[in-house]
Order: C-alpha cells, then sequence, then structure tokens
C-alpha cells in the first residue's frame, strides 16, 4: 500500500507545471498537502515527515496485528477450559470448583490485559473507520490514471479487510468466554452443582471481551453495527 501510495504521487507530481525545476518539493507537496501548505518546504522537513509517516504505517499495521494476536491467545485460555469440559466423564464436584476457579482466573487475566490495551483498541478503530470514510468519499472523485484507480481499490480492500479482521478476530474472545455455557446447560442432574450455578451466572452476567475503554464490547453484532452506520453514512 505505501509504494502505491508513492507511486500515484509521483505520477501526480509530473503532471505539475514545475516538476522539472522542483521535482522533490513538488512530489512533497502531492504527496502530504495537509503538511506543506502550512509550513515552507525543505528537505529536512520533507525528510522528517517522510520518516513520520513511514513509522505511522508500520505502528498502525503492528497495532492491529498485536490486537489479534491477544485475542488469539486469550481465546485459547478459554477454549482449553471448555474443552476440559466437553471431555469430563462424570467427574467429582471438586471438579467443577476447580473449572469455576480457573475460569474466574482467565477472565480476571481478559479484564487486566483489556485495560492495558484499550486504548490501542480505541485508536485502532478509531484510525480504520477515520480512513475507511476518507476513501468511502474518495470514491466519488474521478480517477483518470490506472494507477490512482488500483491505489484505491487496493487501499479501500485493505481498509475493510483490516476492520473485518481485527473484529472477528477480537469478537472471537467473547464467543470462546460463552463457549462453556453450552456444555454446562447440557449437563445431567446429577452432575448439577452450586460451583456449576455460580459459572452459569458468571458467564452471563460478566461479559469477557475487547473492549476501547469500555466504549463498545467486540462481538460479531458489533461488527454489523459498525457495517451498517458506515452504510447509512
Amino acid at each position: 500500500e505505501h509504494i502505491l501510495f508513492i507511486l500515484t504521487n509521483l505520477n501526480h507530481s509530473f503532471h505539475c507545471e514545475h516538476y522539472n525545476k522542483y521535482p522533490v518539493e513538488i512530489y512533497f507537496g502531492c504527496a502530504f498537502p495537509q503538511w506543506f501548505t502550512l509550513i515552507t518546504y525543505s528537505h529536512w522537513a520533507g525528510a522528517l515527515v517522510e520518516l513520520t509517516n513511514f513509522i505511522s504505517t508500520f505502528t498502525w499495521n503492528f497495532t492491529d496485528l498485536f490486537i489479534i494476536m491477544i485475542s488469539i491467545s486469550l481465546r485459547e485460555k478459554f477454549n482449553q477450559i471448555s474443552n476440559r469440559i466437553k471431555q469430563s466423564k462424570n467427574p467429582p464436584h471438586k471438579f467443577w470448583k476447580e473449572i469455576r476457579e480457573d475460569y474466574y482466573r482467565v477472565s480476571n487475566l481478559t479484564k487486566v490485559v483489556d485495560i492495558q490495551i484499550a486504548g490501542l483498541v480505541l485508536i485502532s478503530f478509531l484510525n480504520n473507520i477515520f480512513f475507511l470514510c476518507i476513501q468511502l468519499y474518495n470514491s466519488i472523485k474521478e480517477r483518470e490514471a490506472v494507477i490512482d484507480s488500483i491505489y484505491f481499490f487496493y487501499s479501500f480492500g485493505y481498509i475493510v479487510f483490516r476492520v473485518v479482521a481485527v473484529s472477528l478476530y477480537s469478537a472471537t474472545l467473547n464467543e470462546a468466554a460463552r463457549k462453556p455455557l453450552k456444555y454446562l446447560y447440557s449437563l445431567p442432574t446429577e452432575n448439577y452443582t452450586i460451583d456449576v450455578s455460580r459459572l452459569i451466572t458468571q458467564i452471563n452476567y460478566l461479559p469477557n471481551g475487547i473492549t476501547g475503554h469500555g466504549f463498545f464490547l467486540i462481538t460479531k453484532n458489533f461488527l454489523l453495527q459498525v457495517s451498517c452506520q458506515l452504510y447509512s453514512c
């Protein structure tokens, strides 16, 4: 995407009147008008803006991958608990107490991690949705060069993919946290204990998942809600 961004702005620069005389200055003016309409161009300023743009692009990609990896790690912890319940055959009462305590530990770990990465999650979603809105706005613009069309469709598709990937992987954490209910509700009467009852209550009324400072809980329904809001805009 970054290479296509450079090629697109080089193509725009070629059509500028003074490109042959000031090629570097014209390129940076086309690539970063938000900067060089406010400040006078200089080589050190151009280098600094390019470096900042590269670091921002890298950080943007890393943040989404980091959230996905965290979600997968926590999801597997909940899946381990679900598998233990699924594989149990007439377990003793002590087993359900251990399961409830293990679930509480993983749930508590999820909340601690969520608090620590809440800022990253909020920035990631706001950033992705912001650029998605920009690309939706750019879709109404006329594109004369082929490279412009290639960059637009690739960039738009890439942003949509990122939003969907982060949302779906994060949503699987919430689903994994609720998965034990599937097995707990099907337990025979003789295995139903006070610990099972408390675990069911905990799962139902204390949802686990990735949030953005408590503004939202990422589930599959959340992705549909965001999609509907963008579509209505």
